[in-house]
């Protein structure tokens, strides 16, 4: 049976929100400043290409938020920020593989318009491979889940989903526009 106790209140504390709404805007701030010191990377270590995944990675943020706004369920919480975080780690990704891949291609001797074609046309099996893993991971995972998790599947799949369009169809574009235009100085390249 039970114990003949009797049990009496000492003390109470009650803790309010602002603790999650501080470790929302320090997350979103952390994300903000690795978001530029990844761009400011990526123009150093890329030069031309670099400048262009930059525009790229403005085009995928965008689209991303544009994203985020229309699909109804989403909440932007701490699981859903580290979503679009790794979304973004992959957008990244995806653009450093095919700048290796032109580079490459560059370095072997060919002229830059066919350097981007034939590095983007050898990159590209990786990147689909990579995001369509992710993006299966991320179906499980919201199939699965329950609550957050649920919410860090969701915004992992729309980012990687539109990671891979910005990489394989706005990357690829403003490269053959650099490219068409001229700007053909291997040094901007390589």
């Amino acid at each position: 049976g039970a114990l003949p106790l009797d049990l009496r209140q000492d003390k109470l504390d009650t803790i309010s929100a602002t603790l999650g709404i501080d470790a929302l805007s320090t997350s979103i701030t952390a994300a903000i400043i690795g978001i530029l010191i990844v761009m400011l990377i990526m123009l150093v270590r890329y030069r031309m290409c670099g400048l262009v995944a930059d525009w790229a990675l403005c085009v995928y943020i965008i689209l991303l938020f544009l994203f985020i706004a229309v699909v109804p369920g989403i909440q932007l919480t701490l699981p859903g920020i580290a979503g679009i975080i790794l979304g973004i780690g992959m957008a990244v990704d995806a653009n450093v593989v095919i700048f290796e891949r032109i580079r490459e291609e560059v370095k072997v001797g060919r002229p830059i318009g066919s350097a981007v074609r034939k590095g983007f046309s050898n990159a590209l099996s990786a990147i689909i491979d990579s995001n369509v893993t992710t993006i299966i991971a991320a179906v499980v995972l919201y199939a699965f889940g329950t609550g957050s998790v649920r919410g860090f599947a969701l915004t992992l799949g729309i980012g990687v989903a539109t990671s891979l369009f910005t990489a394989v169809f706005v990357t690829h574009k403003l490269l053959d526009i650099f490219a068409d235009m001229g700007i053909k100085n291997q040094k901007l390249y390589v």
